[in-house]
């Protein structure tokens, strides 16, 4: 259960690096802006956590610096590309962005740094990853609102899919 706030951080870090341009989850770490969000959707994450569960909110905090650490780690080189590759099993109802997601909806919690993970998602390109070109081709075909419902399993309600599809701005 825990593993959604580090998965969902890994992918945020990783699609908001491709936007920058950022090779690695080091380097996208590294900029102020992207920790920023990052730190905050894995709270956003954790807050589902700890309501659904009774995770202690001290620990999980603790945790998510120790995460952030992890993603730091000079040590470890961990490519965007490779993080960031399958995107529609990410966007997936039961996965790692669209799942939190749900869990804030559910007991009407702030999201709006997953949205922000989200849209990034939507942005990823990898000529050679399957899924980030049908990703891409759906979007071009349907439209953020209608691609999003479709990689969700309809999992969304209409607003946040409009919420997503204005931060995207594709």
């Amino acid at each position: 259960k825990i593993d959604v706030t580090l998965n969902t951080g890994h992918a945020i870090t990783a699609y908001l690096g491709f936007e920058k341009g950022l090779p690695t989850i080091r380097d996208a770490i590294e900029s102020a802006e992207i920790r920023t969000v990052v730190k905050a959707a894995m709270e956003e994450s954790g807050a589902v956590l700890i309501r659904r569960y009774g995770f202690d909110p001290s620990k999980h905090a603790a945790y998510i610096e120790k995460i952030l650490g992890r993603f730091a780690n000079p040590f470890i080189r961990d490519d965007v590309a490779r993080v960031g590759r399958e995107p529609l099993r990410k966007l997936g109802k039961g996965d790692r962005l669209i799942r939190p997601l749900l869990g804030t909806l559910e007991y009407s919690l702030p999201h709006e740094n997953l949205i922000k993970g989200i849209a990034a998602a939507l942005h990823y390109r990898n000529d050679s990853d399957p899924q980030a070109v049908e990703m891409q081709a759906t979007i071009a075909d349907v439209g953020v609102a209608a691609a999003v419902d479709r990689f969700s399993g309809n999992a969304l309600p209409r607003e946040v899919l409009a919420e997503i599809g204005a931060a995207a701005q594709i």
